[in-house]
C-alpha cells in the first residue's frame, strides 16, 4: 500500500493539492507517475475517504479518479465530495468515454472526463484547467469563517442511541462526528447529552471549560452567538463539541425543552449535529430522538444486547417515532459468539445498515484519546464508520423526515 495514504498535507492551506484516487494499486501507480509530470507533489490514495482524511476540509484540491471503479460508482462519490468540499474539482479517467457517461458526469459536477486512450497531454491539460478554477474560486485572501455560521439549509440531527451500556455508543458518536467534520467545510457539532456520565470530551482529549449547563442557564437569552462561545473545538478535525456537565448532579437542571432549544439553534448553523445519549428513555433522550432526522440504534451481537435493543425499538414505536428515521448499527459484528448478522436482523426485524467490526484499535484509541478514524484510518472499523458517514452525507440535501407517527 502506498505511503501516501498517511500523507499529511503541507502547511499552506492555499496551495492546491492534487490527489489520484483508485483502488487498484498498479493502476493508481501508473496514473500517479503520469500526473507527476505536471506536479511532483501529487499524492495517491486507494479511496476517496483516504483523501479526505489526509486533506483538510478547507484545502483546495483536484481529485483525479482512476478508471478501476465503474463510472456510476465514481459519480456518486463525486457528488458527495463536491457538495461538502466546494473548494475541490474532480476529474474522471475512464476506459471507455461515451456520451452517456460524459453527460452524467458533467451533471454531477465533474470538471472533465478523460479516456485512458487519450493523448498524454489531455489529462494534464484537464488538471491544469481544474487547478485554475479551484484557485479562482478560493477566497485565499479572506480569513477562514467563524466556527459556526448559518447553514444554507437546516442541518441534520443524528442521534446515537442504545438502551444497554457498554455497547460502544459513545465510541461511534465520536468517530462518526469526526468523520463527518472531515467531509464538510460547514460546521459539525457533537452534543454530549449523556448528562450524568458523558465522556465525549475525555475521548477527544478536550478540557470542558464550558458545558451544556451554561447554555441552559442562559435561558431565553441563548442564541447562536452565545452558544458558539460554549463549544469546544477539536483541533485535529475542526469538530465542535458541546460537553456534558462536569458534575453529575447538574443533570437535574436540564430538561426536555432545553435540549430541544439547543438542537434547534445548532440545526440552523451546522451541517450535522451528532447527539450522544444516555442508555435510557430520560426526557432529554426523548428530546434528542424526537428532534432527529436519523437515529442510529445500536446493538451488539449478543442476546442481552439484542433483547435490550428490541425493547428500545418497541418503546420508540409506542412514542410515535417514525421508523423511517432509524438505522440499525450492529457493533462487534465479526465476533464469533454463535449469533450472526442475519440472526440480529431477524431479532429486531430491521436490516443492518452498518456493521462495525471488533478491533483492538478501538480500545487503543479510547485510551489515547484519539478517534480511530484519525489514528487508524485504514482499519476495518474506521472504514465502516466512513461508509456510514458517506451514507448520511448522501441524504444531507434531502428534506428532513416528516414528523409523523407510524
Amino acid at each position: 500500500m502506498s505511503d501516501a495514504l498517511v500523507h499529511t498535507a503541507p502547511a499552506s492551506d492555499g496551495e492546491v493539492v492534487i490527489g489520484v484516487v483508485d483502488p487498484d494499486e498498479v493502476v493508481r501507480g501508473v496514473l500517479t507517475d503520469h500526473v507527476r509530470a505536471l506536479d511532483s507533489g501529487v499524492q495517491d490514495y486507494d479511496s476517496l475517504s483516504a483523501f479526505t482524511d489526509s486533506i483538510g476540509p478547507a484545502r483546495p484540491g483536484v481529485v483525479v479518479f482512476g478508471p478501476s471503479e465503474a463510472p456510476d460508482a465514481v459519480i456518486g462519490k463525486v457528488s458527495g465530495l463536491l457538495a461538502f468540499r466546494p473548494g475541490c474539482c474532480a476529474i474522471m479517467v475512464v476506459y471507455e468515454l461515451t456520451a452517456a457517461v460524459l453527460q452524467q458526469a458533467l451533471r454531477a459536477g465533474v470538471d472533465d472526463v478523460v479516456a485512458v486512450s487519450a493523448e498524454d497531454d489531455e489529462l494534464l491539460d484537464a488538471i491544469t484547467r481544474a487547478s485554475s478554477r479551484v484557485v479562482s474560486r478560493a477566497p485565499s485572501a479572506t480569513p477562514p469563517p467563524a466556527p459556526v455560521q448559518g447553514a444554507a439549509t437546516p442541518g441534520r440531527v443524528v442521534t446515537v442511541f442504545c438502551t444497554k451500556g457498554g455497547t460502544g455508543k459513545s465510541v461511534l458518536a465520536v468517530n462518526l462526528a469526526v468523520a463527518l467534520a472531515k467531509r464538510t467545510i460547514q460546521p459539525v457539532v457533537l452534543v454530549d447529552a449523556d448528562l450524568q456520565f458523558g465522556d465525549v470530551a475525555l475521548m477527544l482529549q478536550l478540557q470542558p471549560t464550558h458545558t451544556i449547563v451554561e447554555a441552559v442557564q442562559a435561558g431565553e437569552r441563548l442564541d447562536g452567538s452565545m452558544l458558539e462561545n460554549l463549544l469546544l473545538r477539536h483541533p485535529a478535525s475542526g469538530l465542535l463539541v458541546l460537553a456534558a456537565p462536569t458534575e453529575p448532579s447538574s443533570a437535574d437542571q436540564i430538561g426536555r425543552a432545553d435540549l430541544c432549544r439547543i438542537l434547534n439553534i445548532l440545526r440552523e448553523r451546522a451541517a450535522f449535529v451528532v447527539v450522544d445519549t444516555s442508555a435510557n428513555f430520560a426526557d432529554v433522550t426523548l428530546a434528542a430522538l424526537e428532534s432527529s432526522d436519523d437515529i442510529l440504534a445500536m446493538a451488539g451481537l449478543d442476546v442481552m444486547s439484542l433483547k435490550s435493543a428490541r425493547i428500545g425499538l418497541q418503546s420508540m414505536r409506542v412514542l410515535g417515532i417514525p421508523f423511517s428515521r432509524v438505522k440499525f448499527v450492529l457493533n462487534r459484528a465479526n465476533t464469533r459468539v454463535g449469533l450472526t448478522e442475519a440472526d440480529a436482523e431477524r431479532a429486531l426485524q430491521l436490516k443492518v445498515d452498518a456493521a462495525l467490526p471488533s478491533d483492538i484499535v478501538v480500545a487503543e484509541s479510547v485510551n489515547r484519546g484519539v478517534p480511530v478514524v484519525t489514528s487508524a484510518p485504514r482499519s476495518k472499523f474506521a472504514k465502516s464508520v466512513d461508509a456510514l458517514a458517506d451514507s448520511l452525507m448522501t441524504t444531507a440535501s434531502e428534506p428532513a423526515q416528516a414528523r409523523q407517527t407510524v
